[in-house]
């Protein structure tokens, strides 16, 4: 696994797990692990734009 990703790659992904479990096929344990997999890129994401040194991100929590 690529540990040097950009916080833009982790939101990507994270739309990503959120687009998969929105399909009428996702059963009901599929949906929820993919939305707490979207709630933990999310926040890596927001720890990566904090170690990048973007202010910004600090100022939206």
């Amino acid at each position: 696994m690529n540990t040097n990703l950009s916080a833009t790659e982790l939101r990507r992904w994270a739309a990503q797990c959120e687009t998969r479990a929105k399909d009428p096929l996702a059963s009901g344990d599929e949906y929820e692990r993919l939305m707490r997999m979207r709630d933990g890129l999310l926040a890596v994401a927001e720890q990566q734009e904090w170690l990048e040194g973007n202010v910004a991100a600090k100022a939206r929590a």
